[in-house]
């Protein structure tokens, strides 16, 4: 009887394996991660990579604000300066991702943590994280509409323009692992694991502050859709999200004495200031004409592609009614559109996942050949960003 029960369990647990779609994403995630990573290793034995990275596979990506996570994890944020991370700059990163590789580098090193080390932590990081970030797309899209479009918005995310990012040993793939779960608990009504991992993805990203925003907006809206009544426990618990980035500044009060030293490591130390959205798109024009290198002036043309893109994205999400994501994909564009110029605005569309479940969604049925124009056309950005990424020639 006992073996009856356990050849049912294991029956059903390849069956949900399956039905979820995990099965799919994880090859598709493997594939674009193999290719990514033989086109990265390409470039580095041909043109060689940077001084500043560490040598061998792990130090591939391991380009432009991986210094700086890489000095956070080594130093922390003030006192000792670092190549790559000396100075207020380094309060601008948030810390849940060099805390977490740091962690890794200490168990891996049995606690003699240093640079190689630290790389393979952010390495290993970025990638469990994003394939947990490209179930959670899946899902979302699955909950929302079906298995067909789910397998779109997958494929569309993790092949992506900006997807080397998920690659990279950066902080977008741990940032989307916990936003994209946190959206779909919301969507599932499960408001306590929606701050829970609201928390996570508030420690590791700025973008995290409209995440909360969005995901309140999300709140209220599917509580409407489903004529229930609002509750002042649920709201607490979906905004309890912020509490991440709260900590992190009441932490730097703590440590500088400067209430507001992440505002002003994002201006001194980054000259990110707010300006008026024509003033910025004046700046964006000045760079697309006069960048003295090509690379920098395509990816200058590609931010402001990036912006008309976006754009629309939200016009087509506020005519449908999904407030939740137009806020989200809005209100992250915008802060980057008030800034002194586009400047990671095209990266930041990888952090914006509606937008491949709406391109996902808008491709079915007898539009299904602008699916496969949208995955040609990010593949043939992929590989452009990556390569860019590999020479360390371009920093967006």
């Amino acid at each position: 009887m006992a073996t009856i029960v356990l050849r049912v369990s294991r029956r059903s647990a390849i069956a949900w394996v399956v039905r979820s779609g995990i099965r799919y994403c994880l090859a598709i995630w493997l594939l674009q991660r193999i290719a990514v990573q033989i086109v990265g290793l390409v470039v580095v034995l041909v043109a060689g990579g940077p001084e500043y990275a560490p040598d061998g596979f792990f130090g591939l990506f391991y380009r432009w604000d991986s210094g700086y996570f890489a000095c956070i994890a080594s130093y922390g944020y003030v006192g000792q300066p670092c190549d790559g991370g000396s100075g207020i700059e380094r309060i601008a990163f948030f810390p849940l991702y060099p805390m977490v590789s740091w962690a890794i580098a200490w168990v891996v090193s049995l606690g003699a943590v240093g640079l190689d080390s630290i790389a393979f932590g952010m390495w290993l990081v970025a990638a469990a994280a994003s394939v947990v970030a490209t179930i959670g797309v899946y899902r979302i899209a699955q909950h929302r509409f079906d298995a067909g479009t789910a397998r779109r918005a997958a494929a569309l995310f993790v092949f992506s323009p900006y997807a080397v990012f998920l690659v990279a040993s950066y902080s977008e793939a741990l940032y989307l692992a916990a936003a994209v779960w946190a959206w779909h608990a919301c969507l599932r009504g499960r408001y306590w694991l929606t701050g829970a991992l609201g928390i996570v993805a508030t420690a590791t990203r700025a973008s995290g502050m409209f995440l909360v925003v969005a995901l309140l907006v999300l709140y209220l809206v599917e509580r409407r859709r489903r004529e229930e009544r609002l509750r002042i426990v649920d709201l607490i618990a979906v905004g309890s999200s912020g509490l991440g980035v709260l900590a992190y500044w009441g932490w730097l009060y703590i440590a500088t004495g400067d209430p507001l030293a992440w505002f002003h490591a994002q201006s001194d130390g980054w000259n990110r200031r707010t300006r008026w959205p024509w003033e910025t798109l004046l700046n964006q024009g000045i760079h697309v004409l006069r960048e003295p290198r090509l690379d920098w002036q395509l990816q200058a043309v590609l931010e402001v592609i990036a912006a008309v893109g976006i754009g629309i994205c939200v016009v087509v999400l506020a005519r449908r009614r999904d407030w939740g994501s137009a806020t989200l994909v809005g209100t992250t564009a915008a802060s980057l559109m008030t800034s002194n110029s586009y400047l990671s605005l095209a990266r930041s569309t990888l952090t914006m996942f509606p937008i491949v479940i709406l391109i996902a969604d808008a491709t079915r049925g007898r539009r299904r050949r602008w699916f496969w124009a949208a995955l040609w056309i990010g593949c043939a950005l992929l590989l452009f960003d990556t390569v860019q990424l590999a020479l360390g020639n371009w920093a967006d």
